[in-house]
């Protein structure tokens, strides 16, 4: 009976004194690629009417979390996202259509054993979007607003340090008061951008 008991305490000692593959004071940076499908609607100030679109992206993020707790994550997150668009016909020009976005990032790590970091959080934080319409009439718009997403994402180690990631997220983007330029009239005007969508992707991350 005495041996039984001390396998017991040595197995639960074990696994209470197993690496875990996130933990308080863990260091983890991750580099992401995404893939997002929102939907825009667009106000400008002297018109009466909106407009939705669809939008597709590309991003490529970096970002970086401390472990507070055993469970919980925080740090920050830069993300580069470039719009899909299309050649105008008439003018044969691509307008440009960017946005750089600085966020903080709050993770909660539910699922932790050697290999997999099951997590779930929300980054919130500010957003730069740059449109260049290369187009006679409309120059573009340029501004700012807020950014906030709501993720799920599995981590997966292949040792002690390096592993990759699955990312899924709902995005929103809100946009006001950004600077439109509207050529054809010689006149500046005010542009609200507001919507979100969903973005899916994958990434690289070290833990040190």
């Amino acid at each position: 009976m005495k041996k039984i008991a001390a396998i017991v305490v040595l197995i639960i000692s074990l696994q209470v004194n197993a690496q875990k593959s996130f933990e308080k004071s863990a260091n983890v940076v991750a580099f992401g690629l995404d893939l997002g499908y929102y939907n825009y609607t667009s106000k400008i100030a002297t018109s009466p009417t909106s407009e939705s679109n669809p939008a597709l992206n590309k991003m490529l993020s970096l970002h970086y979390e401390r472990g507070v707790l055993n469970w919980l994550g925080i740090g920050a997150k830069v993300q580069l996202c470039d719009y899909f668009t299309e050649k105008d016909t008439a003018t044969n020009s691509k307008p440009s259509f960017k946005a750089l976005d600085a966020t903080l990032l709050v993770n909660a790590h539910f699922v932790r054993s050697k290999r997999v970091d099951m997590l779930a959080g929300f980054n919130v934080g500010y957003s730069t979007m740059h449109w260049d319409a290369r187009d006679q009439y409309i120059s573009g718009a340029k501004g700012g607003g807020l950014v906030f997403d709501l993720h799920l994402q599995p981590r997966f180690y292949f040792g002690d340090h390096i592993g990759m990631f699955i990312n899924l997220a709902y995005v929103h983007y809100s946009y006001k008061n950004m600077d439109f330029q509207n050529t054809q009239f010689n006149e500046n005007d005010i542009l609200d951008l507001t919507g979100g969508g969903v973005n899916f992707g994958f990434g690289f991350q070290a833990k040190f």
